[in-house]
């Protein structure tokens, strides 16, 4: 650090040879050696007093903007699809394929496989929707806990949740949680229909008697092999 030219040459030269110090001592201070009266110095922009400042502040900000200016090198690997079995996402970073999963499968529910963005509401849906006996307890107490994380509130109704977290945790308005899931599965045959629509009126029956049907007359039939000798000659003379 540089000092100031009168200081320097103060300390550097011989006693008298250099100006006074601008500093003037108390005149009521008496002959205390370390009692001055401060006096306002005034160094002008590009005085050396301020050299040492100048090439700090101009290191530190060459370095704030070195580090600005580098950005993170992603990974570099080929494009990917998602392992999960049904989805077909393609990623090219492994960044973008960790937030994906997390979004879409970390919180996946193993029942009815919908996805939700945090453990909690999946652990909402379980209890809501597959737990047999929350119906049972929400008709005696309330059941029906605030999504949000952290709020302890419950409800006896999802009406009365939903209307909660859109006054106080500012949701939507639309915002359904208990929505049912549509059905996506193929529509049952015909042949499973149930067997009224071949049902007619009694009037279109017909009529079926009691009695069962004499059985028909069965057809005797003869073999050569069966009938003997004499008869089976006396046939042949005759012309049978």
């Amino acid at each position: 650090m540089l000092l100031p030219t009168a200081l320097y040459s103060r300390l550097a030269g011989a006693p008298g040879a250099a100006e006074p110090l601008p500093v003037e001592r108390n005149p009521a201070a008496g002959a205390a050696p370390f009692l001055f009266t401060p006096r306002l110095v005034r160094f002008p922009r590009d005085h050396e007093f301020f050299e040492d400042g100048d090439v700090q502040r101009h290191l530190y900000l060459q370095d704030m903007l070195t580090q600005v200016s580098e950005t993170p090198e992603k990974s570099m690997v080929p494009e990917f699809t998602c392992q999960v079995a049904g989805c077909c996402q393609v990623f090219a970073a492994l960044e973008d394929y960790q937030h994906h999963y997390h979004m879409s499968h970390g919180n996946t529910c193993s029942l009815c496989s919908r996805a939700f963005p945090s453990g909690h509401l999946l652990d909402v849906h379980i209890l809501e929707w597959h737990d047999s006996l929350f119906q049972i307890l929400a008709q005696r107490q309330d059941m029906y806990q605030c999504l949000v994380e952290g709020c302890p509130e419950k409800f006896r109704t999802s009406q009365d949740r939903k209307d909660h977290m859109v006054r106080l945790h500012l949701y939507p308005a639309d915002f359904r949680f208990d929505k049912p899931k549509t059905n996506r599965g193929p529509a049952m045959p015909a042949a499973a229909d149930p067997p009224a629509r071949a049902l007619k009126d009694d009037s279109d029956a017909m009529e079926i008697c009691s009695e069962p049907a004499a059985p028909p007359p069965c057809r005797r039939t003869y073999s050569h092999s069966c009938l003997p000798g004499a008869i089976f000659h006396s046939c042949l003379d005759i012309g049978l």
